[in-house]
């Protein structure tokens, strides 16, 4: 019987963890396994076991880290007795970085024999590229999701591969016109998608913003329409859109959509532009090879250490994926209602400037390749770690 116990810290990773599980289950007689995880409902229903549950964990920023610590800590102390009691075989890290960097350090001391396999490593070339060294001092095997990561370890004595990235076959295919029809959204409407983020503080910060350049955009182009995507993660997102109108432009209220959690997906494929919070989102939304802005505003301290830690001048994934700045970035000041207003125009009433977007869109998904990342990671898994089991194969 082999042991593994993955850690995810996201709804994202969560998904992503349980298409690797997924897959090894493909491989690995599922009676020969048992597994352990922090996750969500996705490795749920994959088939582990959660130990504790993702949704009350994720934060951006210091500030929403420290409202969190006694949290973090707590359920540090007590995964770390349950990893010494479990004793996994495998350890199996998926993003999270703050929390499974600490995790990595202790469990690499009081259980050396256990393999530590970083799924989905932090993105540490655009922040602290020292930190690769940590990672290939406690970690035995980094599976990297972008193809210029596994040189950029590998140049710093890190065991990394490329293995995909697993949005590329995470993402359903939608039939553009069905979405558009079933949205009420004619050949004549302009859909501009709207995700303001999956936090409350990134709500807080970018809603405003973001309602008011629709009443810019409305007021000139009546047949612009909205839809505001909400995340798992957001309960409330309709009510501040009201209260919103309540003090401002009543008339676009009815313009604007706020849809049920689960439709980000067929909001990228049906939208002829959309505005991101910067995040996984933009990397989707660059698949869907839908024109965007990315965008972002966080309180001053979050501000000036992303100024203090950056080490590129990148933030979008598409841009970083590409290699220059493909789609425009609106950071902190940058992002104005006015500059997403005159943005948004010039994108979509210049001629031939969206299709200019989509073929810088369509190289990014180029990049990616058409590897299959959950096979890919779960193979490298079985192979590196596990060979005393052969890889089970349907007739």
């Amino acid at each position: 019987m082999k042991k593994i116990f993955l850690i995810s810290g996201e709804s994202s990773g969560d998904m992503h963890a349980s298409g690797l599980l997924k897959e090894l289950y493909k491989i690995i007689p599922p009676q020969l396994l048992t597994v352990k995880a922090i996750g969500g409902d996705y490795l749920r229903n994959a088939g582990a076991n959660i130990f504790f549950d993702c949704k009350y964990l994720g934060s951006m920023g210091v500030t929403e880290v420290i409202s969190k610590l006694s949290l973090y800590l707590n359920l540090e102390r007590e995964l770390l007795f349950e990893l010494c009691t479990f004793r996994p075989d495998v350890l199996v890290l998926v993003d999270f970085p703050g929390f499974n960097f600490r995790i990595m350090k202790k469990v690499k001391e009081k259980l050396p024999e256990t393999k530590i396999v970083y799924y989905m490593p932090p993105q540490v070339w655009a922040w602290n590229r020292g930190r690769a060294k940590t990672l290939g001092k406690y970690c035995d095997l980094i599976l990297c999701c972008f193809p210029f990561e596994e040189e950029f370890y590998k140049k710093r004595g890190v065991n990394a591969l490329y293995v995909g990235n697993p949005l590329v076959h995470e993402l359903e295919k939608f039939n553009r016109n069905e979405i558009r029809n079933g949205f009420g959204i004619s050949d004549e409407d302009t859909l501009v998608g709207i995700f303001p983020g999956s936090r409350n503080s990134e709500i807080y910060q970018m809603l405003p913003v973001l309602l008011k350049a629709c009443e810019l955009l409305y007021n000139v182009f009546p047949n612009y329409r909205f839809m505001l995507a909400q995340a798992h993660t957001i309960s409330d997102l309709e009510k501040q859109v009201d209260d919103y109108f309540k003090n401002n432009n009543a008339r676009l209220k009815d313009k604007i959509r706020v849809l049920p959690p689960g439709n980000n997906h067929k909001l990228l494929c049906a939208s002829d532009f959309a505005w991101l919070t910067s995040g996984t989102v933009t990397l989707e939304a660059a698949l869907y090879e839908t024109p965007m802005i990315l965008g972002y505003r966080g309180n001053n301290i979050n501000y000036l250490l992303y100024l203090l830690l950056k080490r590129i001048d990148l933030i979008g994934l598409p841009n970083i994926v590409y290699g220059e700045k493909i789609v425009p970035e609106l950071i902190q000041n940058e992002a104005t209602s006015e500059n997403y207003y005159q943005i948004t125009k010039e994108w979509l009433h210049v001629a031939g400037k969206t299709e200019i977007i989509k073929k810088h869109l369509r190289k990014v998904k180029e990049k990616l390749t058409d590897k299959d990342a959950s096979k890919e990671a779960a193979l490298k898994i079985k192979s590196e770690l596990m060979p005393d089991y052969k890889v089970v194969t349907s007739k």
